[in-house]
């Protein structure tokens, strides 16, 4: 069970992972984006470059081009900066397919992103796909219940003795990230302030207040 950074903010990586145990970084076009808007002016191949500098675990990274030859030349790129650290993530689509068949021919990791169905992630796993990454509040916003896909997804892993692991992405609550884990989610992959939140919890604020209450009243005894 791994738990990873959803973010490609520099500064915040490097602050929650002071305070997280964190096994690597997962990025892609729109947390780019969200981190350029921020003032962090650095293109996707100077990202990858500073989040391997950064931290010493995986970084997940998605290509932002959709035509299948344009994906897989943007996904070498990413791997010739980091090939023992860097995990393409590849979109579910159909060039997404046949994206991953050719990086998995050469022996490199792929995780399939945006995995919403059952059958999405069967196909995957037969492509011994490293990693599968639905998105839980996503599917949830759609009308789907999150949990019992999961639960289905895992299901199928198991029985049919498949390697890929579930990565649950799109966690926006310290309870999304308990339910998709009892679900059958090997790994969570979550933004930064909503780990900080998983760390916590009102009712361990206030035993912790007790008892520095206590202790101080007993320094005056």
């Amino acid at each position: 069970m791994a738990l990873y950074i959803d973010c490609a903010t520099l500064d915040e990586i490097v602050t929650v992972g002071q305070t997280v145990p964190l096994a690597g970084v997962t990025t892609n076009p729109s947390i780019m984006l969200a981190a350029r808007e921020r003032g962090q002016r650095l293109d996707p191949l100077q990202i990858l470059t500073a989040l391997l500098d950064k931290q010493t675990g995986l970084v997940f990274i998605q290509p932002g081009a959709t035509g299948e030859n344009e994906m897989l030349q943007e996904a070498r790129s990413y791997i010739e900066i980091g090939p023992d650290r860097v995990i393409p993530k590849i979109p579910m689509t159909q060039p997404g397919m046949r994206v991953a068949r050719s990086l998995k021919a050469q022996g490199q990791p792929v995780a399939f992103t945006a995995v919403t169905s059952v059958a999405q992630a069967y196909c995957a796993a037969m492509l011994q796909a490293d990693f599968i990454i639905p998105y839980y509040n996503r599917l949830a916003r759609s009308g789907v219940n999150a949990s019992e896909r999961i639960v289905q997804m895992s299901r199928l892993l198991q029985r049919q003795q498949l390697p890929s692991r579930i990565l649950a992405a799109s966690i926006k609550s310290s309870a999304e990230a308990a339910e998709a884990l009892i679900a059958g989610a090997d790994d969570l992959t979550v933004a930064p302030q909503v780990l900080l939140a998983m760390v916590t919890d009102p009712d361990s604020e206030r035993a912790v207040e007790k008892f520095s209450q206590d202790w101080n009243k007993m320094k005056l005894l």
